[in-house]
């Protein structure tokens, strides 16, 4: 049977279905855009956070090596220490200073660096010392690390291998001893450090920045087809270089890396699990890092956001299809107007339905402002019954009631009105703000006869607005303040850089005339040392050969006097001697390390009695802490305070010196102590100037320079020197040296 309406508004239909079905698909592909717009912002934060983490790893584990290359270094350019392993291996049974100076350097190696172990190995490939025994495969590892560093002499740092004893992965560094002799320097053994890389670099690896469940960073590098993981990984229960994946998986992040691809990429990871990674090579290495993320986690904050686009979507469509309904409703209702009498009582109770559906408060207004009919929203938010407000005017129910009959009168002014503000006040007393939506209804005729009104409850919006406005006035008012701060210290920045260039020009001008006049001293001081050795040696030469050629002409006057004369000009060239030796000490470089004071005070007694036979002295040690400091210049400073103290004891028949020391605070105080001539303390001011001497130099040879050279070393190791003294009771001389954490 065919439809009236349908066969008549056939084309009408068609068209709404149409419009409905178009507008629907608009609406889902508009939607769809928007959520993958937010799909692609989402995951290109995720890139720029992932390459951030990466450049940051790379640039701490490029720190890490420099580190370890700054630590190699200590022991590569130390002199004094490649002469200690040089007389260390020729006479290992020695225990002299330098020997214990290099074993004293190797220990210190492992144990401040927390090394896994330190050896020290001849040319031969030979151990001659190490911290701990070596593993059975240490010929097999380090071999050729060790070749390398003995044919290039320069440090080399392996990559990671495997240890066979303990299948724990480790790094290897070799640190060649360059010894120099007869002019030609060579490679006499190599330091290798045994890095455990669980210590410090696999922590540094393993750290993510911030909070996350999958975040993971590891590092790579290539065997042959194969891609080996280096450190422990996050979600699996491997060992480092234990796990390994073929180059041909191409969907793996690693094999991208190895393969040369760089910067962010998808990929599924060793867990078949889809991530987005940021590879980045490692400068200097063999090695790739790859910071990756799990997709699942970059994509969980866009999940309720695509339900929410999905609700928006599916409402919008509703509202089109309510849209169309009403049309075939309005033109079903005209179509069956006949029947209004048969068909009055359900279309009422329709209506009826058809409001108390609505969440919203609704009410019916007669062109008097009496409520004709409201539905359960509208008893809910007034607290009165539906009998109660039939009626009733409906103004009585708003906080504004003037404002309320105006809305009103607009409404039968222009036929409806849309998002009127007003507020419904509750028997009970509680307010509710709405915006109000009213149009007018007609008869069969066209008479206005009343408004339909909706209420839609703004109360929760109007107070996150109020809310979202306060927050907005702090956040002014904290950028203003920050703003002004920031301009403060802008200015503040300013003027202090400004004053630092000008400190900086006023240094570089200072510097550069110091430099200059430096240069000139050095020029004139070896001047002076060339122009006055010739003529010395010139007199001591001639009067040298007088004596030998004129013997038997002079008497015994002349030969007084000759003898007088090549005593002065020999004087003379020690003091030229002692003076380029003192102004060299300023441009002297000073390496310092610690230092083991007893052997050093040995060696140099040692030379002292070897230049001073026949004495019968008594040389006491007292307790001496360990050192800090070049070893060369201390045991100079030692050498003039020990060669004072003998010359200057001569005269007793049991000379008696003593030296020892003990730590003051953040000081090491060192004495040398005797019972010798001694000094008026009267005269104390005079005692370390150059060529001051307190003593007939007829009596006590010397040049007046050692004491001075003295105070010039401690000096320029920041330390002080002093002296206590009486006249035929012996002196005591004292310095310091700066101690060094771990000395005691």
């Amino acid at each position: 049977m065919a439809i009236p309406l349908f066969e008549k508004n056939r084309t009408m239909l068609f068209i709404a279905v149409m419009l409905f079905a178009t507008v629907s698909l608009l609406v889902i592909v508009i939607g769809f855009l928007l959520y993958q717009s937010q799909k692609k912002d989402i995951k290109n934060a995720a890139g720029q956070q992932l390459t951030a983490i990466a450049d940051l790893k790379v640039r701490e584990i490029e720190s890490w090596r420099k580190e370890r290359i700054s630590d190699a270094n200590l022991i590569y350019n130390n002199k004094t220490f490649s002469a200690g392993v040089n007389q260390y291996f020729n006479r290992p049974s020695s225990s002299s200073g330098s020997q214990q100076s290099i074993l004293s350097v190797l220990k210190a190696m492992h144990e401040s660096n927390q090394n896994k172990n330190v050896l020290l190995v001849d040319k031969n490939k030979k151990v001659k010392w190490a911290a701990e025994a070596p593993s059975v495969d240490f010929s097999d590892i380090h071999s050729l690390v060790i070749e390398e560093a003995l044919t290039k002499k320069i440090i080399i740092l392996s990559d990671f291998y495997i240890d066979k004893k303990t299948n724990d992965a480790h790094l290897t560094m070799s640190i060649p001893v360059l010894f120099a002799q007869s002019g030609n320097e060579s490679a006499i053994g190599v330091v290798v450090i045994v890095i455990d890389p669980e210590l410090h670099l696999y922590p540094t690896i393993k750290t993510w920045p911030i909070p996350n469940s999958s975040g993971e960073t590891l590092i790579i590098h290539r065997e042959d087809d194969e891609v080996v993981y280096l450190n422990q990984l996050r979600n699996a229960a491997n060992k480092p270089m234990m796990m390994r994946r073929s180059v041909h998986e191409y969907k793996l992040p690693t094999a991208l890396a190895v393969l040369g691809v760089k910067g962010i990429v998808d990929g599924i990871d060793y867990r078949r699990e889809k991530v987005l990674a940021s590879i980045k090579k490692v400068p200097d290495s063999r090695w790739y890092l790859i910071a990756k993320i799990d997709e699942k986690e970059i994509y969980a904050p866009i999940a309720q956001r695509f339900w929410i686009i999905a609700f928006f979507v599916i409402t919008i469509i509703i509202i089109c299809g309510a849209v169309i309904a009403h049309i075939w409703r309005y033109q079903e209702s005209k179509h069956y107007r006949l029947q209004v009498e048969r068909e009055d009582k359900r279309k009422s109770l329709y209506a009826r339905s058809l409001i108390e559906a609505s969440l919203d408060p609704l009410v019916t207004i007669n062109i008097d402002g009496q409520i004709m009919d409201v539905n359960s929203s509208t008893e809910l938010v007034t607290g009165l019954s539906r009998g109660k407000l039939i009626g009733s005017d409906f103004s009585n129910y708003f906080t504004q009631p003037e404002k309320a009959e105006q809305g009103y009168q607009l409404v039968f002014k222009n036929g409806v009105i849309r998002d009127y503000p007003l507020a419904i006040k509750s028997v009970s007393g509680q307010i509710t703000e709405v915006l109000y939506n009213a149009s007018v209804y007609k008869d069969d005729s066209g008479a206005v006869q009343g408004i339909f009104a909706a209420a839609r409850d703004v109360t929760e919006l109007r107070r996150t607005q109020k809310e979202l406005k306060k927050a907005h006035d702090e956040l002014e008012l904290r950028v203003h303040e920050r703003t002004n701060q920031l301009q403060r210290t802008n200015e503040a920045l300013e003027a202090e850089i400004r004053e630092r260039k000008e400190a900086e020009k006023l240094i570089e001008l200072r510097t550069r005339l110091l430099e200059a006049t430096n240069k000139e001293l050095e020029s004139f001081g070896y001047s002076i040392s060339h122009d006055l050795r010739a003529p010395l040696r010139a007199i001591d030469g001639y009067s040298r050969m007088i004596l030998r050629d004129q013997l038997d002409r002079l008497d015994s006057e002349g030969k007084r006097k000759l003898e007088l004369i090549r005593s002065n000009t020999q004087m003379m060239g020690r003091l030229i001697d002692d003076l380029l030796a003192f102004s060299r000490l300023v441009r002297l470089e000073i390496i310092k390390s610690r230092l083991d004071m007893d052997g050093l005070i040995n060696d140099t007694w040692n030379e002292l009695q070897i230049i001073n036979p026949g004495r019968n002295l008594s040389f006491i040690v007292e307790k001496v802490p360990a050192g800090w400091g070049d070893r060369t210049l201390i045991k100079q400073v030692y050498s003039n305070l020990l060669s004072n103290a003998i010359k200057y004891t001569k005269t007793k028949t049991e000379a008696r010196i003593e030296t020892g020391g003990y730590t003051d605070g953040d000081d090491n105080i060192y004495y040398v102590k005797d019972n010798g001539v001694g000094f008026d303390m009267e005269y104390y001011d005079k005692l370390f100037g150059v060529f001051h001497r307190l003593h007939s130099s007829d009596d006590y040879e010397g040049t007046g320079v050692g004491l001075a050279i003295v105070q010039r070393i401690i000096h320029r190791h920041g330390g002080r020197v002093w002296a206590e003294g009486k006249v035929d009771e012996g002196a005591v001389f004292y310095f310091t040296l700066q101690r060094e954490d771990g000395l005691t």
